[in-house]
């Protein structure tokens, strides 16, 4: 190996394990404000039970909203353009009150949770907060998972082929795998 090495720091790291799905991830809160975020860091942590892991900064009203209700939907976004332009306004940091709306989100009831699915989602995984702790300038929010849908269909031998998913690469930068991509 060739080349010069460079020392990483913390945002530079993260890097380092992308791409990852797009979610938005849903809460209400105490006033019945449905909030959203956009984040990179979402993964299952245990398949029994199902427990799914999101990380968020603590200070945002999301985050806010998901220790108020004790609860969260996990949204996965489609790889199309409108996906990008969603992603974008909802992961703001601050000084979007309504990121939905200003998103043009259409926002509808989760079947077992009090918060909202984000319809222009191909996935939603509705979970009820197990527990959460702040590690450095993010929070782990773990969630045990009540109902989990997808768009997706089922292959010839009744195994699940997810519709494609948007994927972020490093800030701002989008893709997805290419159809026929295989390992």
């Amino acid at each position: 190996m060739t080349g010069q090495l460079s020392e990483l720091g913390g945002n530079e790291i993260a890097t380092l394990l992308i791409p990852t799905t797009v979610t938005l991830v849903t809460a209400r809160d105490s006033t019945g404000a449905d909030k959203v975020a956009t984040i990179a860091w979402a993964m299952p942590i245990s398949h029994e039970p199902s427990l799914i892991a999101v990380a968020i900064r603590p200070g945002g009203q999301t985050a806010c909203a998901m220790r108020e209700s004790g609860c969260f939907v996990v949204n996965v976004l489609g790889a199309d353009e409108g996906s990008v332009a969603i992603a974008m306004t909802c992961g703001k940091k601050a000084g979007v009150e309504d990121r939905i709306g200003q998103a043009g989100l259409v926002a509808a009831e989760a079947a077992q949770v009090d918060a909202a699915r984000i319809g222009q989602a191909i996935s939603w995984i509705e979970c009820e907060l197990v527990e959460s702790q702040v590690h450095g300038d993010h929070e782990l929010f773990i969630g045990r998972t009540l109902v989990a849908e997808t768009r997706g269909e089922l292959d010839g031998n009744g195994k699940l082929v997810p519709a494609q998913a948007l994927l972020m690469g490093q800030r701002g930068r989008f893709g997805h795998f290419e159809e026929g991509f295989s390992a």
